[in-house]
């Protein structure tokens, strides 16, 4: 799971990421797709640059296969800004970042599509290993820090994105606080609020067992 640190500082983020084309400091250029969210770490990896940070920001647009497994619907691309910093060590590091965007989730009473605002700050441990695939999220105990492993510079972060993104969605979300959900037969009764309810009518329709209410045995 993410770890969210409100104290920690987040990175610099507008709106502009999802307003123009995607814009890269120290990342490779992906604008094209928009399928990946890459930075390129090369300069902190052992730190022979002598730079101790990679900033990069853009809009992540995931692939089909990547909203299915994280069973998301978007209104459009996901802007991010990740920000990973170097703690001194050779192999060790620190990824803060922010996501925003707007997922499609359905109304919990009439079951219309709902667009939902998010924007998520999070932050995670990295640890380099040479050799590995990939990006590898390690998750731990409640009481312990998921790590990030990953063992190449150029670091493609976009399954991760996706995921937070999906993980601090609301479980549910509705229309509007008066919506009046669906009747019996699957009307929406906020466009139909004349419609009877058979299920209502069958309710108030008088027993045929009314009359034996007062025979007496």
């Amino acid at each position: 799971m993410p770890q969210h640190l409100d104290s920690f500082p987040a990175p610099s983020y507008t709106r502009k990421a999802m307003d123009n084309h995607a814009t890269y400091k120290n990342a490779t250029d992906n604008s094209a797709t928009n399928n990946y969210a890459t930075l390129n770490l090369a300069s902190l990896l052992g730190n022979a640059a002598g730079e101790y940070e990679v900033q990069g920001e853009g809009e992540l647009t995931p692939s089909e296969a990547l909203l299915e497994a994280d069973g998301l619907r978007l209104a459009g691309p996901i802007a991010w800004d990740l920000t990973v910093s170097s703690t001194g060590g050779d192999d060790d590091f620190i990824l803060n970042g922010a996501a925003e965007g707007v997922a499609i989730m359905e109304c919990r009473r009439c079951l219309d599509d709902v667009p939902v605002e998010l924007i998520t700050n999070f932050i995670y441990p990295m640890i380099y290993r040479p050799g590995k695939d990939g990006l590898i999220l390690v998750e731990t105990d409640d009481d312990q820090e998921d790590t990030l492993i990953f063992g190449k510079p150029e670091v493609d972060f976009a399954d991760l994105i996706s995921q937070v993104f999906a993980i601090d969605l609301p479980l549910t979300a509705l229309c509007k606080e008066d919506c009046r959900g669906l009747s019996s037969d699957g009307v929406n009764l906020n466009d139909h609020p004349d419609h009877l309810d058979p299920a209502v009518e069958a309710d108030d329709a008088p027993s045929p067992f009314a009359v034996l209410k007062d025979f007496e045995v």
